[in-house]
């Protein structure tokens, strides 16, 4: 896809819509003071709002499990599995920006989608579980979790229930809970098996720490104090955002693992924004704990409800030299005992047949 120049864009828009130039131009320079973007970015929204064509071509037809970090501009077709709430940062100027995320699925693997700022309020709101959506033009980088990341930006769309032959192959919601997922009993894993899922009761939780991020990529950054910057290895000086790692002990009566979940998933489970715990953490450091001592102490004592829960955790079994076998959480849900009757129903069924 070849992004065409500012100067074609007015054209094309004058040409459309009859508009004279000196309109359209005033229009854009609106355009990009309101969302702080360049004149050539808000000219290609101008373009999208008033149904002026500014694509030379539409990226090829790619599934899930064929995206790469690296990747730009692509075209994917997905079902929304969960839709994750809206968070605020600090941008480079000091202003205040929002960022959201949303799973999806098709029949070959998931993937995250991150909405910035103004994509933000034009989608988000109208994407429910469940729904089709078609990207076009994001690009893909590495998240936390090991799958794919699509940020959605200026250039990308977002098209609704979009008429596309991909569609007929993703599977309903209802069906993919456990989609490309192995269920298997704890006792049962070994190191190096991917794509496992498992049921089980959260038993101890081990700690709750919270760090400075890249906004976009979702590592940690270094604070440099000669220049008084945050730094990301990828993307450099940016603003920090807050992510968060929780590591709890999981049991099903066949055996013990520890589980790390990240980002998100972990502001679903517990309840706390990154914010506040990344808060707590620091007044518990002041009072003369280290951090890993402040991060065990947080989640023991301020986040003990979740203890006893029955959750099902989907991710990738690792082997680490200190701890042994840790299952690196892409995912988790509650445990829907109509569902799991069924299953076993299902089971039996094949063991008689």
């Amino acid at each position: 896809m070849t992004v065409i120049t500012k100067e074609e864009i007015v054209d094309r828009i004058r040409k459309k819509t009859g508009m004279s130039l000196k309109e359209i131009e005033h229009k854009i320079k609106e355009i990009a003071q309101t969302n702080e973007i360049s004149e050539h970015a808000a000219a290609l929204l101008l373009a999208e709002q008033l149904g002026v064509e500014t694509e030379e071509e539409e990226p090829a037809l790619i599934h899930i499990a064929d995206l790469v970090p690296g990747m730009r501009n692509i075209n994917v077709v997905g079902r929304v599995l969960r839709k994750y709430p809206v968070r605020e940062y600090t941008k480079k100027d000091g202003s205040t920006g929002r960022v959201a995320a949303l799973l999806i699925y098709d029949n070959t693997g998931r993937a995250r989608v991150v909405l910035w700022d103004s994509e933000i309020a034009k989608y988000y709101n109208e994407i429910q579980p469940g729904t089709v959506v078609k990207i076009i033009n994001a690009d893909v980088r590495e998240s936390l979790r090991g799958l794919p990341e699509l940020h959605v930006n200026f250039r990308s769309r977002v098209i609704i229930n979009p008429e596309d032959p991909r569609v007929k192959e993703i599977p309903p919601i209802e069906e993919v809970r456990s989609y490309n997922y192995t269920r298997k009993n704890i006792g049962d894993l070994m190191g190096g098996e991917k794509f496992v899922e498992v049921r089980g009761t959260i038993a101890k939780l081990y700690r709750v720490i919270a760090y400075d991020a890249c906004p976009q990529c979702r590592k940690k950054v270094d604070y440099d104090p000669a220049t008084e910057t945050w730094v990301c290895i990828e993307h450099g000086e940016v603003k920090p955002i807050k992510a968060t790692i929780l590591d709890f002990g999981l049991d099903d009566s066949t055996g013990y693992i520890r589980v790390t979940l990240f980002g998100d998933d972990v502001v679903e489970i517990l309840g706390a924004e990154p914010e506040d715990i990344s808060e707590k953490l620091k007044e518990l450091v002041n009072t003369g704990l280290t951090m890993r001592e402040a991060g065990r102490k947080l989640a023991e004592e301020e986040f003990y409800h979740v203890l006893g829960k029955e959750i099902i955790v989907r991710g990738n079994v690792v082997e680490d030299r200190f701890l042994g076998l840790i299952l690196k959480a892409s995912s988790w849900d509650e445990v829907e005992y109509e569902k799991e009757i069924e299953r076993v129903r299902r089971e039996l069924l094949k063991e008689v047949e």
